[in-house]
């Protein structure tokens, strides 16, 4: 059986996705005793896995994929969107300071833009529930108009794709060990 993260592969387009396990240190040792048990487990995939990440490196580049369960990832989520809501608003208020930031944000603003539109998380609208038999987007319970509608497109785009008949074919039987 060729195994391989389908998802990365089919909604992002990455050939070969890193996958990182999400726990509180990077040795395989660290983190609770189910981040202890996965490990062993997903190291013995046939995937690009790379071992564990923190959440401080999850937005650094060195992964595509984060592994983790559904609350510690919720957890981790919401405290990075809440960061970047927080560090937005402190620098849109220091470019209204005065004059002086008012210029300077007429310059970084325009680079700035494509950045935070990336990071806001309207724009995805929820994640893709993996394990089931259909397509289902996970959203914020407090999710805007916009994020709603950008769910409803996450999801349309993963049934386009197949991801769900993908994903089977990916971690199912292989149909060369059938007796």
């Amino acid at each position: 059986m060729q195994l391989d993260n389908r998802h990365a592969r089919t909604m992002l387009g990455i050939e070969r996705p890193r996958v990182a396990l999400l726990s509180n240190g990077e040795e395989a040792e660290k983190g609770s005793e189910l981040v202890q048990a996965a490990h062993p487990l997903i190291a013995a995939l046939p995937i690009n896995f790379i071992g564990n990440v923190e959440g401080k490196d999850v937005f650094r580049g060195g992964c595509d994929v984060v592994v983790t369960d559904g609350f510690t990832g919720n957890v981790a989520l919401k405290a990075l969107e809440g960061s970047l809501r927080f560090f937005m608003g402190a620098l849109l208020e220091v470019f209204g300071h005065d004059e002086e930031t008012r210029r300077a944000s007429e310059v970084l603003l325009p680079h700035l833009a494509p950045l935070a539109a990336d990071l806001d998380p309207d724009g995805t609208g929820g994640a893709v529930l993996l394990g089931v038999g259909g397509v289902c987007v996970i959203s914020h319970g407090s999710s805007s108009a916009r994020a709603i509608v950008s769910a409803v497109r996450l999801a349309y785009e993963a049934a386009e794709a197949n991801l769900v008949g993908r994903l089977s074919e990916a971690v199912g039987p292989d149909p060369d060990d059938r007796a």
